[in-house]
């Protein structure tokens, strides 16, 4: 399998061999995973208040709507940390997947094997500085100036167009007092001390002469140039262990709802079957006494009359179970080209939310719908 980091016009691939679990470098292109710059997502690395997923995901809901909007968002939990990552405003092209410019350079010191150190990625209009502990990012800053931003400082002090100032810095570097006085200024603002951490110089605004010297500890990184480093953190998404959030839409199609609804009647079935011969091989009184009970908890609110009628009844073609019943009506309202991100069953009503197109989506008659800037349409489907 070949997978393509897009970082803008930047490509890097690499292909997984699945039987060895190895990848390499290649010139071919593949899935494309397109990174969403850093000024346009926001990342929260924070403890975790619970080891439930559920959980976890009912409280993000409620936060991100509250904080940010309407965004895209997805969240990991990884040992014993949260790891949130939002964005807004971004359109790939032809994408199978995006990842977060953040992720994408933390995974670039996690491949190399450093498990405490900083990379700062240095652009033409932004700077981004990551820190890694314990092999994990642990916090990360971002800065609307870059390599841009010294060449308005030549040219402003010096008198200069852009294009003869932009030629002087990249001949001078750090020889120019603009130049050292504006990278002084951006390692200032991010706010962390670096220059005597080990660190990886990322971007093209690495390769600004002299900017190297800064530091006491550089590191290298010999599977690229340093303005590809984005786009092979990228790469790599789907081929090392991934501990941070995937951005991958949970969707059942219909094929996959049907086998839900076929495991979910077999498992009701052998579940009654099962307290019916057990009372014919154990006739004790203690026994039937806990299969009433259990039969209490399973079918509240029914009288016990006959506790081998209700379980025929119960699995019989006449009165079949409440879910596999909507479970099977859904099956036959869905449609092509529909799909399901989750179903939730609660006091007897079935709740499907899902997307597709307007014309497809008219046809199943939800009672809430709502379009997306893609043209789709976002819709909510209940059956009581």
């Amino acid at each position: 399998m070949i997978y393509t980091g897009v970082d803008g016009k930047k490509l890097f691939s690499v292909e997984k061999h699945f039987l060895k679990n190895t990848w390499r470098p290649t010139q071919k292109t593949g899935r494309k995973i397109c990174v969403v710059p850093s000024d346009l997502c926001l990342v929260r690395v924070e403890p975790a208040f619970s080891k439930k997923i559920n959980q976890l995901r009912g409280f993000y809901a409620l936060d991100v709507e509250q904080r940010y909007g309407k965004v895209s968002w997805d969240f990991s939990l990884h040992q014993d940390k949260v790891f949130l990552g939002v964005y807004r405003d971004y359109q790939g092209e032809d994408c199978f997947n995006v990842e977060l410019e953040v992720f994408a350079l933390a995974r670039v010191l996690q491949v190399l094997g450093y498990e405490n150190a900083y990379l700062l990625d240095m652009g033409r209009r932004k700077t981004t500085l990551i820190s890694l502990k314990d092999g994990l990012l642990n916090a990360y800053r971002v800065l609307m100036k870059g390599g841009d931003y010294l060449t308005e400082l030549i040219a402003r002090e010096r008198g200069l167009d852009f294009k003869s100032a932009e030629e002087l810095k990249k001949e001078k570097g750090l020889e120019l007092k603009e130049v050292q006085r504006g990278i002084e200024e951006i390692l200032s603002s991010l706010g962390m001390h670096i220059k005597d951490k080990p660190v990886l110089l990322s971007g093209g605004g690495s390769n600004t002469k002299g900017l190297r010297e800064l530091f006491s500890h550089v590191l290298n990184n010999p599977y690229c140039e340093p303005d590809l480093n984005t786009a092979f953190g990228a790469s790599l998404k789907f081929v090392l262990k991934n501990p941070y959030p995937t951005f991958v839409e949970k969707a059942l199609s219909k094929d996959q709802l049907r086998a839900v609804s076929l495991l979910t009647a077999s498992g009701v079935i052998l579940f009654l079957v099962s307290y019916v011969l057990v009372g014919k091989l154990w006739s004790s009184e203690k026994l039937r006494e806990l299969q009433r009970e259990e039969f209490k908890k399973a079918f509240p609110g029914t009288p016990i009359v006959s506790l081998y009628d209700q379980v025929r009844s119960k699995v019989s073609a006449e009165e079949p179970y409440e879910l596999t019943k909507k479970l099977s009506e859904l099956s036959q309202r869905l449609k092509p080209d529909i799909k399901i991100y989750s179903i939730e069953f609660l006091d007897g009503k079935l709740t499907i939310k899902g997307e597709g197109k307007e014309e497809v989506i008219n046809q199943i008659n939800p009672q809430k719908v709502k379009k997306t800037p893609t043209g789709s349409v976002e819709f909510e489907l209940e059956i009581k």
